[in-house]
């Protein structure tokens, strides 16, 4: 890759790259990018083909450097610029003296995380992250970065050494931590006075084993047999506050132990989300047409359009709930879906 160049950003450039930035993201996503103070940008040609923002935090006596946003203009996909510029950034932030290096990628995300992975970073947890850098080291980073907003997201980190920073997931202690996480951010949805609080924990808590419980089985479907599940550590304080007033549960789901870039492997990833979007809409579309009058019909109803809500949903921050494993996997089927969960939802209302 003679022909690109990694370089600081200018100062009259900072525009351009932000223009780049926006367009690179769909969703809110595109909202957050903000205009950089710091960058490196890949140059192709004379031109700014992609980007990576980033900035220095002080946590735990340690300098880090953070990567903000990395990004490739839609115009120059698979030219090989996102290797050279990932690898230029990581050599440039520690030539810069940093003790480590982090970054927040969202889940499925296999493009970025994929690269990040190649430059020597490693998913891992809040718990790691205090054991790395101390309590309040991790607190700082939790705060500083979107790591507390990002829902579906997982934190990368990158040291020297790589000592206590690997995280990897168990499946059954990642269940237990989701259904005991989702179960306390109930708690602060029923400070709302919701009515039969107990009884629409227990059926929430039963209609998050219902979509677990069937995204496994839909990774059976799947010639891709090694799938573990886990709880992604981004948005904790977004889902504390949407709970105030809704009901939102923390990003959990089962992932391959490893991605492909195959119309197969799109099809595995959207069965597992099909499979669970399915059973959740049959038992909600029951309950809503068969006009179910009981206190736990009426509970599992609620929780269920919620549910069905974000399931359709395929941008972000709801895409991790599947519908855009779907939707990449075959556009038709997730139409279908779509217009199905809405008939469900216009239903219940009336």
């Amino acid at each position: 890759m003679e022909n690109i160049i990694i370089r600081q950003m200018q100062a009259d450039e900072a525009k351009a790259v932000h223009k780049i930035g926006k367009k690179a993201f769909t969703g809110l996503e595109s909202l957050w990018v903000a205009k950089p103070k710091q960058a490196l940008v890949a140059v192709k040609d004379g031109k700014i083909a992609g980007a990576i923002l980033y900035k220095f935090i002080k946590a735990g006596g340690r300098k880090i450097g953070y990567v903000d946003y990395a990004f490739v203009d839609r115009d120059y996909h698979n030219q090989g610029i996102g290797n050279v510029l990932y690898k230029g950034a990581t050599e440039y932030l520690w030539e810069q003296g940093c003790d480590a290096l982090t970054a927040l990628v969202k889940d499925d995300n296999v493009g970025s995380w994929g690269l990040f992975e190649k430059n020597g970073f490693a998913r891992t947890s809040f718990v790691n992250l205090a054991k790395q850098f101390g309590f309040l080291g991790a607190l700082k980073q939790y705060f500083t970065t979107p790591f507390c907003f990002a829902i579906g997201m997982d934190y990368y980190v990158a040291t020297k050494n790589q000592e206590n920073v690997v995280s990897t997931p168990n499946s059954i202690k990642q269940l237990l931590a989701f259904f005991l996480i989702n179960a306390l951010l109930f708690s602060v949805t029923s400070l709302r006075g919701l009515k039969y609080d107990i009884t629409i924990l227990v059926v929430y808590l039963m209609l998050l084993l219902l979509t677990t419980t069937t995204e496994f089985i839909g990774t059976r479907c799947s010639s891709e047999r090694h799938w573990t599940f886990r709880l992604t550590s981004g948005g904790t304080l977004t889902c504390v506050f949407v709970n105030i007033g809704s009901l939102f549960p923390m990003i959990g789901n089962w992932y391959p132990e490893r991605y492909e870039r195959t119309k197969a492997f799109r099809k595995a990833m959207g069965m597992t989300a099909l499979v669970s979007w399915i059973a959740l809409l049959i038992l909600t579309a029951f309950l809503v047409f068969s006009r179910s009058q009981g206190m736990i019909a009426s509970a599992a109803k609620q929780v269920g359009i919620y549910l069905l809500i974000y399931r359709m949903i395929p941008i972000y921050p709801f895409e991790s709930f599947g519908s855009k494993r779907v939707y990449d996997w075959n556009k038709g089927i997730y139409v279908v879906m779509a217009l199905a969960t809405l008939v469900v939802i216009i239903c219940s209302s009336i």
